[in-house]
């Protein structure tokens, strides 16, 4: 809690910042050169950052060092521009050149940064380790959490464990919280340490039951080890002390998804609606919940409440598309899907939803085109091989499937739907020893996929007596 001193002096900073701001800003109008010194540059810098305004934060940092060449804290604040517009090798390049006293912790907040970026978590470590004796405890938390997250990074979650629960102990940020709540977790699933984690929450709990982050941070472990009716508790305990709280509301609404109770999820959603926790996420699953229910107009009309409030986000797009897909309008989906991949160019499920598209629709040039997408990021898919095979057979190019039927082989490991695909096309291409060739490798990689290789074409497949007696063989084998 602040004192009355604090508030005041507060407020006099921020005065004295606006008003220097103010002048700045004439000045760049005006087009007149004015003189600042370095201290008040600094306010107007660090302005511009917390407004995430880097263009007009690097003008203020340039002309900064143009009046004040040789002042330490704007090398260092220069240095901490080059960060944030992702240049951190011109950062430390400046932090080599600066000759600082060793006392001056800015110096080391920013080299450690200098460091994390360049992916040098020990060197940061190394740094930020300096930088720790400047502060008083209560002032550490987001050293603690920056050092927690390069040991997370060196995949020693033990002492990023340790230093994570500093940075719960020593902070009043509540962003800063959630996200070393959130990073604390993940190290603890790493480690396959869960009944530690539940153990140390519940701790937490016994010192203050009302905190909801705790609660919500038990609802996550849960939900993340499929303990999701526990999950669904933890979420509801959270609701209770705050039904506004909006991560709990999304979170007890998704785990009601992955159980398949879309209506209850449905009810969860309204809820967190009834309390003017209104986003576009919560629209779109909704959307979502409405769409698995087939209550196709329902889910429409979420999806665009969601767009009319963030028109970038995505699951609302591919949602739409896949509304008008299974509703038969593949030019609606397609014009849907395409909105999608454009706002997310690397999303695999749009790529293929796209490909399936077009191959409804005749355009299988198209569909090939996204497919062949997918290779240059996910080389690996079996599911990229088998379509591509499937689809090229279907466009009468049955020889540049099978080459991508064995490319895909060889970078999935014999992947057995890739063999039981070959094993098919062969058959229709009447090159039977080679189809008897595949169809017994593929038994022998997995004989339980034999039904689905029979729905490939049931009359083919079904009424082929020496492919059926070949599966019946080795079912009686493994039975």
């Amino acid at each position: 809690m602040f004192t009355d001193d604090e508030n005041t002096w507060e407020e006099e900073e921020d005065d004295i910042t606006n008003d220097a701001v103010s002048r700045f800003e004439a000045m760049l109008e005006n087009q007149r050169p004015t003189y600042f010194d370095a201290e008040e540059f600094e306010l107007i810098i660090d302005f511009y950052m917390q407004h995430d305004d880097l263009t007009r934060s690097r003008e203020a940092v340039d002309i900064a060092i143009a009046q004040h060449p040789d002042d330490i804290n704007l090398k260092i604040k220069n240095a901490r521009q080059f960060l944030v517009e992702n240049k951190p090798k011109k950062a430390l390049e400046l932090l080599d050149q600066t000759e600082v006293n060793t006392e001056e912790p800015d110096y080391y907040l920013t080299l450690g940064s200098c460091y994390a970026a360049l992916g040098k978590p020990q060197k940061a470590i190394d740094t930020y380790m300096k930088a720790l004796t400047y502060f008083d405890e209560d002032e550490r938390g987001e050293l603690y959490h920056a050092i927690g997250f390069e040991y997370q990074n060196l995949l020693n979650f033990g002492k990023a464990i340790d230093f994570y629960k500093k940075a719960l102990d020593n902070t009043n940020d509540l962003v800063l919280y959630n996200s070393t709540l959130s990073e604390l977790i993940n190290c603890y699933l790493n480690a396959n340490q869960i009944d530690e984690a539940i153990q140390f929450f519940n701790q937490r709990l016994e010192k203050n039951p009302y905190e909801v982050e705790t609660w919500s941070a038990l609802g996550d472990i849960y939900r993340r080890t499929e303990r999701l009716e526990e999950a669904i508790d933890m979420y509801e305990y959270v609701l209770a002390i705050d039904p506004k709280h909006l991560w709990a509301n999304m979170h007890l609404a998704n785990t009601y998804y992955d159980l398949n109770r879309f209506q209850e999820a449905i009810d969860s959603l309204n809820e967190a609606l009834a309390h003017d926790l209104e986003t576009s996420m919560i629209h779109a699953s909704l959307g979502d919940c409405h769409y698995r229910l087939e209550h196709y107009i329902d889910a429409i009309e979420e999806y665009k409440k969601a767009l009319k409030i963030n028109e970038y986000l995505t699951e609302a797009w591919s949602g739409l598309g896949y509304v008008y897909s299974d509703t038969g309008d593949s030019q609606k989906a397609i014009k849907y899907l395409e909105k999608a991949y454009e706002l997310e160019p690397y999303n695999e499920d749009n790529l293929y939803n796209l490909a399936a598209e077009y191959r409804k629709i005749g355009q299988n040039e198209k569909a090939l085109s996204y497919l062949l997408e997918i290779e240059k990021s996910q080389p690996d898919d079996p599911d990229l091989y088998f379509f591509l095979g499937d689809l090229l057979a279907e466009m009468d190019r049955s020889d540049e499937g099978i080459s991508y039927l064995h490319l895909g082989l060889q970078r999935t490991n014999n992947d057995p739907t890739l063999l039981y695909l070959l094993c098919f096309i062969h058959l229709e291409r009447n090159e039977r020893p080679l189809a008897l060739h595949y169809l017994e490798e593929a038994l022998d990689a997995d004989p339980s996929y034999y039904k689905e290789f029979i729905e490939y074409d049931p009359e083919l497949i079904g009424n082929d007596l020496e492919i059926m007696e070949t599966i019946n063989k080795k079912l009686r084998i493994e039975n």
